[in-house]
């Protein structure tokens, strides 16, 4: 037992190496342990983010040690292919757990096995090279390189898999650097962009381990190009890792003007609201990793609250999702309030339920909220996304006065079944992202304008909005029409409007950052002061998708205190 230098002989480089491996052992095993801890935990603090660094940390010495020399090529490999398959799996797994109306407590099992498997894997990778050392012993004895299946030379099926593997990495590396020159660069990925900032570090580490697995496929045999090409891919590697870390990097600052913001705008420090139902951090780093844990709920779903019979409403069939608290639940934040949530989709596509970010229902009715998901008209004109799939009995020929009357005639429903759902229709909040940002907007706002207000129930006093990059004023640019002060909300907006907390992407390629500043500026023209623009660096176009993310997470975190504060 012991580590060598790189003549092979024990030295103070050996014993440093050995002493490091030892610390990477004892990391794992805690960070195995706090993670059943976590997992465990209901409602963590946010000291937890000090495992959260460790669990990342561990990770990232996991890799460096497997991808170096050591006798257990076969130990080695296998994590580096478990690192890159399982931090795969792992966002997938944790958004479909996230979107699924049935899954209470959002998150997936497989997810947590797979990261404790890594920690475990990283564990006995550790104790081997403490126990083996490195091939760097094999080249004292006088034994030879190993290829990447560990024998000199190998096959020719052998060198052809290599081949094709180093091409599939190299590959991998290239995405790698695309990704980090969408965030750096501000490039525009088209439809990409959806899912690159919020899932960057996955990205990040994904790409790392490619880097790493590369380096150990041509990590023994000598000369300057061999040097030269691992020397590379280590520094491709590290700074795809260095891009991709930018917006966690940046969640202290989105937190601290998110703060600022909040405070000016609604006098109110929302760090310090005392409810222990709240969440008690403003970002958990492990809940990245692991998911958002959400309480319990009830749901019901496609409930018809609308059939049309004449004109352009004739055969249409409208529907919503309700999101209970749990029965018998008391004192709890939401206190029965509404929240009413549109869906996204450039007004002709999209739909409730899992495409409409479903954990922010199941949180916001585990926090006593009644939240209704609600579908309306989509517009006939060419699909915002081709392919996408819609419902055909919502699609019509409707512009955006037909898309918030259908929103209108909901609130009759809402107001005239109450007491069903146990929904307190004189505090309501609506919600919603981009083009149901924009219609969330226009029906918040348009109950107290003489115009439209006789598309509402008078019955429902609205509270608050929360627009997320509301697409105010953009419905024209792809030919569909209405009123202007539906289409743009920023016209309706006064000094007695109902307070805005809004959400926005700096980098977002489908609406732009200037639209979300413009709504505020019209408050600020009307008199009111109560808004506040949350504006999140390297953020795309539905960048909140993944729900403990460092967007959505501080975002979460205020809008549960601004419907406390307002409800």
């Amino acid at each position: 037992m012991g580590g060598y230098d790189s003549r092979g002989r024990g030295g103070r480089g050996g014993r440093v190496r050995t002493f490091g491996t030892l610390m990477l052992l004892a990391a794992n095993l805690v960070s195995l342990l706090l993670g059943i801890w976590y997992v465990l935990t209901d409602q963590p603090a946010g000291w937890w983010n000090l495992y959260g660094v460790l669990l990342l940390l561990t990770l990232l010495g996991n890799l460096h040690l497997a991808m170096g020399r050591g006798v257990n090529r076969r130990w080695e490999y296998g994590y580096l292919v478990l690192h890159g398959l399982g931090l795969t799996a792992v966002p997938i797994l944790n958004t479909m757990a996230s979107s699924s109306l049935s899954d209470h407590d959002s998150r997936n099992l497989a997810t947590a096995i797979i990261l404790l498997a890594l920690l475990a894997f990283g564990a006995v990778i550790a104790w081997l090279r403490m126990q083996s050392g490195t091939e760097d012993k094999e080249d004292a004895r006088g034994s030879g390189g190993y290829s990447a299946y560990g024998q000199k030379g190998g096959s020719v099926l052998g060198r052809i898999g290599k081949g094709l593997l180093t091409v599939w990495l190299l590959l991998n590396l290239a995405v790698g650097l695309y990704l980090c020159a969408v965030l750096v660069a501000g490039i525009d990925p088209g439809l990409l962009e959806v899912i690159v900032p919020e899932y960057a570090l996955f990205f990040g580490l994904i790409f790392l381990g490619a880097a790493a697995l590369l380096v150990k496929m041509y990590g023994l045999k000598k000369g300057f190009w061999r040097s030269t090409f691992r020397g590379a891919v280590r520094l491709v590697g590290l700074l795809i890792l260095i891009g991709c870390a930018l917006p966690l990097a940046s969640a202290p600052k989105i937190v601290n003007e998110a703060q600022d913001a909040y405070t000016k705008a609604f006098g109110e420090d929302p760090m310090s609201v005392a409810d222990p139902a709240l969440m008690r951090s403003a970002f958990l780093l492990p809940d990245y990793f692991y998911g958002a844990k959400t309480g319990d709920y009830r749901v019901k779903t496609d409930i018809v609250y609308y059939e049309g019979t004449e004109g352009k409403d004739a055969g249409k069939k409208l529907a919503f999702d309700v999101y209970m608290p749990p029965a018998g639940a008391q004192n709890l934040p939401g206190q029965n309030s509404v929240l009413i949530r549109v869906h996204g989709g450039g007004w002709t596509i999209g739909d409730k339920g899992a495409g409409n970010y479903a954990q922010m229902n199941k949180y916001f009715a585990a926090q006593g909220y009644v939240v209704f998901d609600v579908q309306y008209g989509l517009s006939n004109k060419e699909k915002f996304v081709k392919s996408a799939v819609v419902p055909e009995q919502v699609v019509g020929d409707f512009d955006i006065g037909d898309m918030v009357r259908h929103i209108g005639l909901f609130t009759t429903y809402m107001v005239e079944h109450a007491d069903e759902y146990g929904a307190n229709t004189q505090s309501v909040f609506f919600s919603g992202g981009s083009a149901g940002g924009q219609l969330a907007a226009a029906a918040g706002l348009a109950p107290a304008n003489p115009e439209f207000k006789g598309l509402f129930d008078p019955g429902m006093t609205v509270k608050g909005i929360i627009p997320f990059y509301p697409a105010n004023g953009l419905a024209k640019d792809l030919g569909i029409g209405g009123a202007d002060g539906l289409s743009d909300p920023s016209l309706l907006v006064t000094a007695d409007s109902p307070p805005a907390l809004i959400y926005q992407g700096v980098n977002d390629g489908v609406v732009g950052v200037q639209v979300a500043r413009d709504f505020v500026q019209a408050y600020r023209e009307a008199g009111n002061d109560a808004v506040a623009l949350v504006e999140m660096p390297f953020g795309t176009h539905g960048s909140d998708m993944y729900f403990p993310s460092y967007y959505n997470e501080p975002f979460t975190y205020l809008m549960e205190r601004f419907m406390r504060q307002y409800r």
